[in-house]
């Protein structure tokens, strides 16, 4: 069949999707709800585990067939951007209680965005700012993953956040703390660093000068000079500060 071009990504996509879909649920109160049906009790994914399955599916199928590499690139982006973005959103509120096919659908995702970065490598546009934007896409979507599988992991697993925080918390509380932030910088960098940076330079400037220019500062000052200037800056910092 030469309108099929499976890729080894897109093959163990669908085998991990496979495998999720006949584990069965993918958090704890999901099959506490299935061992006791009569019991109304809400848990993560109730609309969304064959959303996120057929997505990825779809994807990766998608993917087998021969199509050119930008369209197979933007339907591998799409779909396993928004199953990562559904498989956290329904995580968030049930940390901790992530089951094996939570995990097994983000390695599915995870597969479908590298096959995506691969394809995207692969191309060979003639035009500057189409090569420019790739220079800039393919890492902002590795980077990228790495966020969502740090967040997806820590949430699903339930790592406490004072071991290892996900980025949202991070970058929240970072929100919240600018006020602050920004009197530390002002307080540190324009009050501080600058100014001693400043006073630093024209004292270094002063002393070169007379060191080069008087006999008796030279013979005193450049050894001194040249023993400063051998030790690493990691172990004379600590002692300036």
């Amino acid at each position: 069949m030469t309108w099929l071009k499976p890729s080894w990504q897109s093959v163990l996509a669908i085998l991990l999707c496979l495998t999720a879909f006949a584990l069965g649920a993918m958090t704890k109160p999901e099959a506490a709800a299935l061992a006791d049906p009569t019991a109304t009790v809400a848990y993560p994914y109730m609309g969304a585990k064959g959303l996120i399955i057929g997505l990825l599916l779809l994807a990766a199928l998608v993917s087998m067939v021969k199509l050119t590499p930008i369209f197979e690139a933007i339907v591998l982006f799409v779909g396993a951007h928004a199953a990562a973005w559904l498989l956290i959103k329904g995580i968030a509120g049930f940390e901790g209680t992530a089951l094996a096919p939570y995990f097994l659908l983000l390695a599915a995702a995870w597969l479908l965005a590298w096959r995506c970065v691969a394809l995207l490598s692969s191309l060979r546009p003639n035009q500057s700012v189409a090569r420019n934007a790739l220079r800039l896409i393919i890492p902002a979507i590795f980077g990228a993953w790495i966020l969502i599988i740090w967040e997806a992991v820590t949430r699903g697993a339930g790592i406490p956040f004072i071991l290892l925080p996900p980025p949202s918390a991070i970058g929240a509380r970072i929100a919240n703390s600018l006020p602050i932030l920004g009197s530390d910088v002002r307080q540190t960098i324009f009050k501080a660093v600058l100014i001693g940076y400043v006073v630093g330079n024209l004292a270094g400037f002063a002393i070169a000068i007379l060191a080069d220019r008087v006999p008796f500062l030279r013979r005193g000052l450049l050894p001194i000079g040249n023993m400063v200037s051998a030790l690493p800056i990691i172990g004379v910092a600590p002692i300036m500060v």
